[in-house]
């Protein structure tokens, strides 16, 4: 991969603090700082108590406060360096993110390791395999970190435009040759990272070209649509994807009040339904009115329904029953490594719609 040129695509390093000044702006929570902060030397710039000590020192004193606090207390807590005694300003960061800032030093060394597994999502109507999608891991030793915490640890290190980037590109060049004979390949992404498509984008479709995929077989997905309430800029992220000939998805129809104003708005090519829809679903349950509903509205709107997290043969007939049209999850195939999609195609197990009703 070309190198990095952009200054969003780099993590953010700088000086080590010597000290940690942990403060609120509520009155309940300082109070409780100042109960728990015991031995701390008040912070004479502010209200706060200065932490002391080395790196491992300073981390062992911010993760044991943040486990003494309630979660609405811990939200309310921030966590600023002192650098040569001189407060950074710039640096200042929740409680809760610190402490995970701290305890991922990993991450780093963890994007040197980054691969993706592959899921197949079906065609719930012929039974056929209609695409895969990427999902990225890391590995460290024997550890296998999954995307959850790897955005987490993203976002502490200040890393979520870097880690999206090479997800994007990795999940292009490890998963090209699963669109040969006409598959797909849904790839995830982070619209808040996208501040310009025409600059974050060229070297996703950079790596399109590079593999020789058709763009009309990739699929990018939204993640955490609902985070992101600008949708004149989302809308202009996935017009840059379609001017590209590709397509794209949205994620959680039904989560929230406005997902079918995004649905409406930026009549996506796909939608995926939410899994709290879906869980332990049958037809006698009053949701299935719900689900039947949406699944209807989105195809008057032309939109093909995703239906994830199928476990069990009766979440999959229930899907297949209100009508929607793809199917993802564990019941139909889990993810698998190129190795191993190699090795089950190889042995002819890929298409187990009709098995996976028994």
């Amino acid at each position: 991969m070309e190198p990095f040129t952009c200054d969003c695509q780099r993590l953010q390093t700088g000086p080590v603090a010597e000290e940690m000044i942990v403060f609120s702006s509520s009155s309940h929570v300082t109070r409780r700082l100042a109960r728990l902060c015991v031995g701390a030397k008040p912070y004479t710039g502010g209200p706060g108590w200065r932490l002391s000590g080395g790196a491992c020192q300073l981390a062992a004193q911010l993760s044991a406060l943040a486990d003494a606090l309630k979660p609405g207390e811990l939200a309310q807590v921030q966590v600023m360096p002192l650098i040569d005694q001189q407060p950074a300003y710039w640096d200042v960061m929740p409680l809760a993110l610190r402490v995970t800032l701290s305890e991922t030093a990993w991450f780093p060394e963890s994007l040197g390791t980054l691969h993706m597994a592959f899921q197949p999502v079906f065609d719930l109507g012929s039974g056929a395999v209609f695409g895969h999608e990427a999902l990225v891991r890391a590995q460290l030793g024997e550890r296998l970190i999954g995307a959850g915490e790897l955005l987490s640890a993203a976002l502490a290190h200040g890393g979520l435009h870097l880690f999206d980037r090479l997800a994007r590109q990795l999940a292009i060049h490890q998963g090209a040759a699963l669109t040969e004979g006409g598959g797909h390949l849904l790839i995830n992404f982070m619209p808040g990272v996208v501040y310009d498509p025409e600059v974050c984008l060229g070297s996703t479709f950079a790596a399109g070209l590079e593999n020789g995929i058709d763009p009309a077989r990739l699929i990018f997905e939204v993640v955490e649509t609902e985070a992101f309430p600008d949708l004149e800029v989302l809308q202009k992220v996935l017009d840059r994807y379609r001017r590209e000939g590709m397509r794209v998805a949205l994620d959680d129809l039904g989560a929230g009040h406005s997902s079918l104003i995004y649905l409406e708005s930026l009549r996506p090519d796909l939608v995926k339904l939410d899994k709290s829809l879906l869980l332990g679903l049958t037809l006698a349950d009053p949701r299935a009115e719900l689900v039947d509903a949406l699944i209807r509205y989105a195809h008057q709107l032309g939109v093909q329904v995703v239906a994830e997290g199928l476990e069990t043969g009766a979440d999959l007939a229930v899907a297949v029953a209100l009508g929607a049209d793809l199917g993802q999850g564990h019941r139909l195939g889990h993810p698998m490594f190129e190795r191993d999609l190699a090795a089950e195609a190889a042995a002819g197990q890929l298409i187990r719609i009709q098995a996976a009703h028994s």
